[in-house]
């Protein structure tokens, strides 16, 4: 019987850390292939703040889309968590550096500093080229092709 308990409470707790993750990102212009959003990434210095912001722009384009932008609906259609299982190195790769070649543009909007949590983070405006987005993540397999 203790060991049922720990069980299912170990499966809730489980169930507590699986929260999907809240990208800041708002859309700020769309011009037919591209967008640029207005994007917050947080770490210990600036070089990683920045990578992280970047990231959370594609993430959020791939996974959740966004709000009242043309690209309301992610592209892919599993959560995160299970496409990173199923397309586990091609996105592992995509992820570590490949994704740069979509975005044409970032600007520091706010620069490094601490925000108003005390945390540690920088705004960003960053241009994502959509089009070729897409086209790496049909390559790559993630997605389908429209039509298919």
């Amino acid at each position: 019987m203790k060991r049922l308990f720990l069980l299912s409470l170990f499966t809730v707790f489980l169930g507590w850390l699986n929260v999907n993750a809240q990208y800041q990102v708002n859309c700020i212009d769309s011009n037919g292939e591209t967008m640029t959003f207005r994007v917050v990434g947080y770490g210990k210095n600036a070089k990683i703040a920045s990578r992280n912001a970047e990231l959370n722009v594609i993430k959020a384009l791939m996974f959740e889309g966004i709000p009242n932008s043309q690209q309301h609906i992610p592209m892919v259609k599993e959560t995160e968590s299970v496409a990173l299982d199923k397309y586990g190195k091609a996105l592992k790769n995509f992820f570590d550096g490949e994704y740069q070649s979509e975005i044409t543009r970032s600007v520091i909007s706010r620069k490094f500093g601490k925000d108003e949590n005390k945390q540690k983070s920088i705004a960003l405006d960053v241009t994502v080229n959509i089009r070729a987005l897409r086209t790496k993540l049909e390559r790559i397999g993630v997605i389908q092709k429209f039509g298919l």
